[in-house]
């Protein structure tokens, strides 16, 4: 599967490139402009901060719902725009989203009533919180097939993601997390303090097309795992 994501991007670069250089580029403008305005945004408060995540959001939807197309529809030149597709697609990143804060949230109340109460208890928070995660993670990949079928036009609900993604929910964690994982660190190991504006959107650039790779994996995994009813 794996081996899979890293070949079809390849083997089509130029295409890709193409079709998603109007989403990278919409994704480093914004990178630019919070770099620009980091001051504003931190004397601002949560409310511009909830704005730039609805804009990332929103740009990244089309960078996604682009490179799924591209991987099971293989079109050349995949229009970039938003249309109800794209709007589903977003409504599923948050419910998801919010699928994910309630089991962690959850996960982490039962384990902390649980958890033996004494003066270590603050050191082994981040212990308690990885935990918590894994029921969440695990969810969240089950689901995350909603995504590539939304990105063709496919129909899709959360039972009918449940059940395709039956007997193969932690190969799904490894496509839907653990990639993310290794992108963000490779790209977080060229981050330095003080970076120029010009490094913040390379990278910027670098991380997203990288994470190409994962959504073109989870884009194979559901070619693979409903192909009985494409």
């Amino acid at each position: 599967m794996v081996q899979q994501a890293l070949l079809v991007p390849w083997r089509r670069r130029r295409e890709f490139a193409w079709a998603l250089a109007v989403p990278l580029a919409l994704l480093a403008g914004l990178s630019l402009a919070r770099y620009f305005a980091r001051e504003v945004l931190q004397a601002a408060g949560w409310t511009l901060f909830v704005v730039y995540c609805g804009v990332f959001a929103a740009f990244f939807t089309l960078f996604a719902v682009t490179c799924h197309r591209l991987v099971l529809l293989a079109p050349r030149m995949p229009a970039v725009r938003w249309s109800w597709r794209e709007s589903r697609f977003l409504s599923w990143v948050v419910t998801l989203w919010i699928a994910y804060i309630a089991v962690w949230w959850l996960g982490l109340l039962v384990l902390g009533n649980l958890w033996p109460r004494d003066a270590n208890l603050p050191a082994w928070s981040p212990v308690l919180e990885f935990l918590a995660s894994l029921p969440a993670l695990y969810l969240v990949a089950r689901l995350s097939l909603v995504f590539p079928a939304t990105a063709i036009d496919r129909p899709a609900g959360l039972r009918w993601a449940w059940r395709m993604s039956r007997g193969n929910g932690w190969r799904l964690v490894v496509v839907v997390t653990v990639l993310p994982w290794l992108v963000s660190r490779l790209v977080g190991l060229l981050y330095r303090d003080e970076a120029t504006a010009a490094e913040i959107v390379l990278l910027t650039v670098l991380g997203t097309a990288l994470f190409a790779l994962e959504i073109a994996a989870l884009s194979v995994a559901y070619r693979e795992l409903v192909r009985n009813e494409l």
